[in-house]
């Protein structure tokens, strides 16, 4: 993801783009299948796989994940950056990404193997109102020769109306309705019902979350928060903004708000409440290893794997 590689790259990130940026990673992971239906335009059979860890063998260099998808038969790889706003460097980042995966994807593949094929897709969640063409290009050769380089799709959802989202044929497209052109406090009860219809109580609340979210990160400035939250149990809310808004009333109670919504999930995965040798662990790995990888911990890991981590006293 683009605003994760911009903290590793030293760049300042913003509080709201970390956020922005956790809840869809997370969502990516826990809905990969409805990520794909969303982000593949087409009307073939769609097999989805599983997210696979790529590395450069020769250069060292470890990446994001990439979903794999099959197309009517025909394997390939989604690589999805989700975005605030477009940048300057959006199309480079997407053709590096595309050359450092086929690199991974060369260190991975037998001779005589097909290497398979990238697709990358850039959703926007803001940005101007002028409408964004279909597909984004970073270019190696001269403009008047034969195109080389990377071609993109660009997904600007914030453009969509609530109508165009609740079409779209996966529930994931129904998060980014606080976004949409049209959203009110009429419309967005009508997302959370559709939601409700389309999954289980546990992904409608999921979902939910990342609209409470998104809505805090819309740039038209609405104020469609509370209409979500007030449709949401209130536990599913808490793990969206509870730790910005203790924060706000002093950083130690932030911190220890903070503390409390990482346990939370660390519980919500595991079915269970934390011990307090747990608990202890959980907040000095807090402390040396930091939020995202706990993040990273919390949502690869299987519930049993998480346990042992937990336990194990060097753990990283």
């Amino acid at each position: 993801m683009e605003i994760r590689q911009q903290a590793a790259r030293g760049e300042p990130v913003s509080e709201e783009r970390d956020d922005v940026d956790l809840v869809l990673r997370h969502i990516s992971r826990q809905f990969p299948e409805a990520l794909a239906r969303a982000l593949v335009k087409t009307r073939d059979p769609i097999v989805v796989g599983s997210w696979i860890d790529t590395q450069v063998t020769g250069r060292q260099r470890r990446l994001d994940r990439a979903l794999e998808v099959s197309i009517g038969g025909r394997p390939g790889l989604l690589h999805v950056e989700w975005q605030l706003t477009m940048t300057a460097e959006m199309a480079f980042r997407v053709y590096e990404y595309n050359v450092l995966l086929s690199l991974a994807e060369g260190d991975a593949t037998r001779p005589g193997e097909q290497r398979l094929p990238i697709e990358s897709v850039v959703v926007l969640l803001a940005g101007r109102e002028e409408p964004w063409p279909a597909h984004g290009e970073y270019r190696t050769s001269r403009d008047n020769a034969p195109f080389s380089g990377v071609r993109f799709r660009i997904e600007p959802v914030y453009q969509s109306t609530v109508a165009e989202l609740m079409a779209r044929d996966s529930p994931l497209w129904l998060v980014f309705a606080p976004l949409a052109v049209d959203a009110d406090e009429r419309s967005l009860p009508q997302v959370i019902d559709a939601l409700r219809a389309r999954t289980s109580r546990r992904q409608m609340e999921e979902l939910g979350v990342v609209m409470s979210v998104l809505a805090d990160a819309d740039k038209r400035k609405r104020g469609l928060r509370s209409v979500i939250t007030s449709l949401l149990p209130e536990e599913a809310v808490m793990e969206s903004w509870v730790y910005k808004q203790g924060k706000e009333k002093g950083q130690q109670e932030g911190i220890e708000k903070g503390i409390g919504l990482v346990a939370h999930l660390f519980e919500r995965r595991l079915a269970r409440p934390l011990d307090s040798a747990e608990r202890g662990a959980l907040i000095r790995r807090l402390d040396t290893l930091g939020p995202e990888r706990l993040g990273d911990v919390v949502f690869d890991l299987s519930a049993e794997a998480l346990a042992a981590w937990l336990a194990a006293p060097d753990a990283s």
